[in-house]
């Protein structure tokens, strides 16, 4: 039986993906000890607890500087309550780590490591441009590079030496698994490709239920309700979205788009939705249970982020059968592909977001007007689901995972 400590910053975890990806890798680990290591806990002093079979060790907010820049004092605590042990597994998901990685291999050098990419340091600032970073990673020695992009040079360097300490570096994309080989140099035999995986939830809902739940949620019956889910901010694509629905609008009015989630600039995206405000709704954060009940009654879903690892929001959507529109983007296009799955819109030129919008209001309007194809593409979505991104296949990859690790 393994001790695998999963560490976790639970601030952002709870409203991003990552708080969905940790629940289902504890469901991965059925016959292991677990322990979650929450940093930024809600708790005042550090504690320890125990709930059914697994244990958490809470650290309070730091009052000075970030969690991983307190490493030496995480590594006393760590030394005082875990025995090093090779059955030990120290399970990262936050960046950058490097100097709290770097001591805790010296303090447990028996123990085991991965670091889990839920995301590049590159994207947002490059808006996802793969083209971009490979430019300057050629060219970062040039002073030019060297003055506009310093800050994201040495960030790239911190995940080299990251991935360098790391026993195993879990990549949740195919194009991570490519580009960790050929950009960032990382050895194939320490990467393991592990797709994201969901528990099923998914409630069939005929059309008089949809019917009944839009009465109780005060939505028209003749409207086509789009489904946004997630952070609403340039690098999810929502400026692009909420343009290109404009357009919508002008040829089939009665639709409504939906953001759930919460939203990053305020005085931003609202002022681009103002001209449409009568057919946008802005959810906030929420449930679960309310957020299946808009999957339950949307019509199409769209994942219009510039770049993403293994989105949790675009598994949802095709665990609920929903038709999918999907940006081409960094790791985006792995998981849908055109007219396979969904309808892809390019994102084009990065210097013309135009292209991006005009194409997504194309393919919007393309699936409003064809209900014939919204349902062949949301039950080839729902069969991509269960083919590839279910709690099982998931599960099953991280019991190879602990056997490469163990050589079992």
């Amino acid at each position: 039986m393994k001790n695998i400590y999963i560490l976790d910053e639970y601030q952002s975890s709870v409203q991003n993906g990552i708080g969905t990806f940790l629940q289902e890798l504890v469901n991965c680990f059925q016959d292991e000890n677990i322990c979650l290591v929450e940093f930024n806990s809600s708790e005042k002093a550090f504690c320890i607890k125990s709930e059914n079979r697994i244990k958490e060790m809470r650290f309070p907010v730091f009052q000075r500087n970030g969690f991983l820049a307190n490493y030496k004092i995480i590594d006393k605590f760590f030394r005082l309550y875990i025995e090093d042990s090779p059955d030990n597994l120290f399970m990262f998901n936050h960046s950058p780590c490097e100097k709290l990685m770097q001591l805790l291999k010296e303090s447990f050098s028996l123990s085991k490591m991965t670091f889990t990419i839920h995301d590049f340091g590159w994207t947002t600032p490059l808006a996802g441009n793969i083209n971009l970073l490979k430019e300057i990673v050629l060219k970062e020695k040039q002073k030019r590079m060297q003055d506009k992009y310093k800050g994201i040079i040495n960030y790239f360097h911190e995940e080299q030496r990251m991935y360098e300490i790391a026993d195993k570096v879990i990549c949740l994309s195919e194009d991570t698994y490519q580009f960790l080989q050929e950009i960032y140099l990382v050895k194939k035999d320490k990467i393991c490709l592990l797709a994201n995986g969901l528990k099923d939830i998914h409630i069939l809902s005929s059309l008089n239920k949809k019917r009944i739940l839009k009465q109780k949620m005060f939505l028209p019956q003749e409207e086509k309700i789009i489904l946004f889910s997630g952070r609403a901010t340039y690098a999810k694509g929502v400026p692009n979205l909420l343009e290109s629905f404009k357009q919508v609008l002008k040829k089939y009015p009665e639709s409504r788009l939906v953001i759930i989630g919460n939203v990053y600039d305020p005085s931003h995206v609202l002022k681009l939705s103002k001209s449409i405000a009568a057919k946008v709704s802005y959810t906030g954060l929420i449930s679960k249970e309310e957020l299946s009940k808009w999957y339950r009654i949307a019509d199409i879903g769209v994942v219009t982020s510039l770049s993403e690892q293994c989105t949790y929001t675009g598994i949802e959507m095709m665990m609920h059968g929903l038709p999918v529109i999907a940006s081409d983007g960094f790791g985006v296009r792995t998981m849908f592909q055109n007219d396979v799955n969904a309808k892809v819109a390019k994102t084009g030129n990065r210097k013309k977001p135009k292209e991006f919008t005009n194409n997504l209001a194309k393919v919007l309007l393309e699936l409003l007007f064809s209900e014939k194809l919204c349902e062949y593409l949301g039950k080839e979505a729902r069969k991509t689901y269960e083919t590839r991104y279910t709690q099982e296949k998931m599960r099953a990859g991280y019991e190879e995972l602990l056997k490469q690790l163990y050589n079992q």
